[in-house]
């Protein structure tokens, strides 16, 4: 019966040889990851020195992989072949993101690393050095970019885990939510249809349908005519329309899966589709198309980009600065808070994959009406009566 093999990732005896040119050859056989036992040595000076430096190899080596990314690759090389799995397997706008952060970021730190030297005391002080320059939101976005590098570096078994894991989480500024009200949804509303501009750009039926539904800019300008059931009343949300660079606009099937899915429309959101939907309207027409009307194919998508600058110039001339297309997603999540639909029920409702976003970030927590005082005062008073 032969000898058991070495256990995976383990080393035999170190035996020590002379060198004729003087010095001490330390040597051993270590058993890889892929089963292979291969020869492993190191030199110095006395025999103490050659096992220490045999022992330090051995504690930072990696096996030979077969693959392009080892334990000596540099980080630089090893975000470029994220990036071009990122592109192959992403939406375009995704890719565009990481390579910017990449690019920005990530490689003028640390490309010139070799991917074992990427520790997790490295990772978080560079992530710290973000926090400090970056907002939070673009800390964390360069936090994925490293964490996606270092994670195929793993996947090639060029490291044993991923780092990023164990580095700290990033820490951002809570910031309270603020939705229009009532007066300032018919202020606004009023302000952008006495708006020649506003008007000439289709901005008051497309902020209306945004306030109905909650979508995003990109989702309202992907919507087609097909994607409404008239006699439902409900519209189907499918598709957003995105600007990649170097392609142009592009119509991607949803954002995620949860984006996609179909929404009731309120009475007045009706009326005004109604109203705007031309007598020669087609299924693939678009519901909120380009200048040059209501054609099909590309040639009739509206650039989300152009859109929201327009929408900027036009809010910040009505006096309200602080409105974003966003602000319009709060304001829909936070109404169907304040009548008594679940977390879970928004979610959906504006397409998140997790009610704690929608919570934290798209509902404005402030007081509306008197209910919780009226609730209160209810209460108080059954107690008292009770006490006589």
């Amino acid at each position: 019966m032969g000898r058991p093999p070495l256990p995976v990732g383990a080393h035999g005896k170190i035996r020590f040889y002379e060198l004729a040119s003087g010095g001490v050859r330390a040597m051993t056989k270590v058993r890889d990851a892929d089963g292979v036992t291969r020869p492993v040595e190191r030199s110095g000076k006395s025999r103490a020195a050659a096992e220490r430096a045999l022992k330090s190899h051995l504690r930072t080596r990696q096996a030979p992989t077969g693959g392009e990314i080892t334990a000596d690759t540099r980080v630089e090389k090893l975000v470029e072949r994220f990036l071009a799995e990122t592109k192959r397997r992403r939406k375009g706008t995704t890719y565009d993101t990481y390579e910017m952060h990449a690019r920005n970021h990530v490689v003028p730190a640390l490309g010139q690393l070799r991917v074992r030297e990427v520790t997790v005391a490295r990772v978080d002080v560079f992530l710290r050095s973000c926090e400090a320059r970056l907002s939070a939101n673009t800390t964390r976005s360069v936090r994925t970019v490293i964490s996606g590098a270092m994670a195929l570096a793993a996947r090639f078994g060029a490291i044993s885990t991923n780092p990023v894991r164990d580095a700290g989480h990033i820490e951002g500024s809570p910031k309270d939510v603020r939705a229009l009200t009532r007066s300032e949804r018919v202020e606004l509303l009023g302000k952008l249809d006495a708006d020649e501009d506003a008007f000439r750009f289709d901005l008051p039926d497309l902020v209306r349908f945004m306030l109905a539904t909650g979508c995003r800019i990109g989702e309202v300008l992907a919507v087609q005519d097909h994607a409404i059931d008239w006699q439902a009343e409900t519209v189907a949300i499918v598709a957003n329309i995105v600007r990649v660079k170097r392609v142009g606009l592009v119509r991607h099937e949803g954002k995620t899966f949860a984006s996609q899915r179909v929404l009731p429309l309120p009475a007045f959101a009706m009326a005004m589709l109604t109203e705007r939907r031309p007598a020669d309207v087609l299924p693939d027409s678009m519901v909120f198309p380009n200048s040059r009307g209501h054609g099909l194919g590309r040639d009739s998508w509206r650039d989300p980009h152009n859109t929201g600058a327009r929408l900027r110039t036009t809010l910040d001339l009505a006096g309200f600065e602080w409105v974003t297309s966003h602000v319009f997603r709060k304001t829909a999540a936070t109404v169907l808070d304040q009548h008594g639909l679940s977390a879970r029920a928004i979610a959906g409702h504006i397409g998140h994959a997790r009610p704690s976003i929608t919570q934290d970030v798209y509902m404005d927590k402030r007081a509306a009406g008197r209910e919780a005082a009226d609730a209160l005062d209810s209460a108080w008073g059954s107690a008292e009566a009770d006490e006589k």
